[in-house]
């Protein structure tokens, strides 16, 4: 079996991560072969798994939507399935093409949608709303990653259950612990001669980072580790302004931030939403304990994996919360024992049961 996964770039995002490690797991566990289709070669990760872009980076899809449109039914006819790896244009061009070509096609849902699209698409909502009320449902099927989205959807498209699901995101365990015992550089060991916390994530306003460093002005001890990609400079002056920027360090987008994780004392991530958070659990497979929001279903209903918190001042009672030793234990041992259930030979069977139901 082939399966074409569409995503627009493989640029450091939880989505991209996730369909790596479901992809290499398919193809050299599970023996399906598995390439990945990007709009343009725009490239963060590393991966075995064959990637083919469509345009160079410096192309523009307006301006080349022959080619564009052209070279992905050149490729896509030689698939199988079709995924879409992300809400909105890949789910577009996977319903698009598998009724071109007749072939089945899986679309994939990593927020929650009103949020998503009110958010970052507040001048295009209605247009994205209208088109995924139509189109959503020609889907062979629809896989949200957690149950809060897949209710979601549902409920904003009125999707027919029988063509909707939800599968968590694959966690690879092994993986991550093995590269978190790698050795950091020693220009930043300097991060880690105190408590740090640590945030990893896109560098978009939703996802919270402004209110962490708001946060340390309070939390003297503790230095902020930064990964992710892009403008820090607004973030760098806020730290400035408020005279912690000594403490804040910003080094991008890192292939393997877990030899980092493994050092800090604390993820923190108080987005205002999140389809899975996906860190959140690459943090509980290292046994760090989580502070954030986003998703309720990371932290439990009742604070059972994590202590949710949204505001500067939650983030502040999470942190001195967590200096109890107990209390810290205790949400080591509960994302330690929580993420058993999230392994990838787990998840990559749900997903194989959908891959062939739709054929």
């Amino acid at each position: 079996m082939k399966i074409a996964i569409i995503l627009p770039t493989l640029q450091g995002g939880g989505a991209e991560k996730v369909y790596i490690t479901l992809g290499e797991y398919l193809k050299y566990k599970l023996n399906y072969e598995v390439d990945i289709v990007i709009f343009k070669n725009l490239i963060d990760y590393q991966t075995s798994l064959e990637v083919i872009n469509i345009l160079n980076r410096d192309e523009k899809i307006g301006k080349n939507a022959i080619k564009f449109l052209k070279g992905l039914y050149n490729i896509l006819k030689n698939y199988d399935i079709i995924m879409g790896g992300l809400e909105l244009e890949p789910n577009y061009l996977a319903i698009l093409f598998s009724r071109i070509l007749k072939k089945p096609c899986i679309c994939t849902h990593h927020s929650l949608m009103n949020k998503l699209i009110d958010t970052l698409y507040r001048n295009k909502r209605y247009i994205f709303h209208i088109l995924n009320f139509i189109l959503l449902r020609f889907a062979s099927m629809n896989v949200a990653v957690s149950r809060e989205v897949y209710e979601n959807i549902i409920k904003l498209y009125k999707i027919p259950k029988n063509k909707c699901t939800y599968i968590y995101n694959p966690i690879d365990i092994d993986k991550i612990r093995e590269l978190a015992n790698e050795a950091i550089e020693e220009r930043y060991k300097v991060i880690f001669d105190r408590k740090t916390l640590c945030f990893i994530a896109r560098l978009e306003e939703y996802k919270g980072l402004r209110k962490i460093i708001g946060s340390l002005a309070e939390l003297k001890e503790y230095n902020l580790l930064v990964l992710g990609n892009g403008d820090f400079k607004p973030y760098y002056e806020y730290a400035r302004s408020l005279n912690v920027e000594n403490r804040v360090f910003y080094l991008g987008f890192k292939n393997n931030p877990y030899k980092y994780l493994r050092h800090c004392f604390a993820l923190i991530l108080p987005s205002e939403f999140e389809g899975f958070g996906l860190v959140f659990y690459e943090a509980n497979a290292l046994g760090i304990p989580i502070v954030g929001s986003g998703i309720r279903g990371a932290f439990g209903e009742n604070n059972e994996y994590g202590i949710w918190a949204y505001t500067k001042d939650e983030i502040i009672s999470a942190i001195k919360l967590l200096e109890n030793p107990n209390v810290y234990s205790y949400y080591k041992e509960a994302g330690l024992k929580r993420i058993e259930n999230f392994r990838i030979d787990k998840i990559a069977r749900e997903y194989e049961k959908v891959l062939n139901n739709v054929l």
